[in-house]
């Protein structure tokens, strides 16, 4: 057998913050998903101003990054390759998965702002987890 590794509260705590601090540095306001490795919601921050669909949005992207471990930047990538067939569960970039010792731990979603801006401050939340 292996061990296998998930994001705890507290690192979706840390990570959220992060992620809310990069988005005040970037000047907008976005909302925050954090999910364990199975894609449960274990944090959620929507900042005041950021619009409602946000809430949704971000919590969509972090489960899928979380579900197939990988960027939901790679997935839109992968997408726009193939002509005419754009999946519906494809949420944009700015979901992130948290890789640790070579398995997806989690993932961090962010919506709210330009999708390059929801990918860096997602990243920046990881950043601070996985050091």
């Amino acid at each position: 057998m292996r061990p296998k590794f998930s994001l705890s509260f507290e690192d979706a705590q840390t990570a959220a913050a992060a992620c809310l601090e990069a988005a005040r540095q970037h000047e907008v306001e976005v909302s925050v998903a954090v999910v364990d490795d199975s894609g449960a919601l274990l944090c959620f921050s929507r900042m005041d101003g950021a619009r409602a669909y946000t809430v949704e949005l971000a919590s969509q992207k972090a489960r899928t990054s979380a579900s197939v471990g990988v960027a939901t930047g790679v997935i839109e990538a992968m997408s726009r390759e193939r002509s005419g067939q754009s999946g519906g569960s494809n949420a944009g970039r700015g979901g992130v998965p948290v890789h640790y010792k070579g398995q997806c731990a989690g993932a961090v979603g962010v919506s709210g702002a330009k999708p390059e801006i929801d990918e860096m401050i997602a990243q920046a939340g990881i950043a601070v987890v996985t050091g």
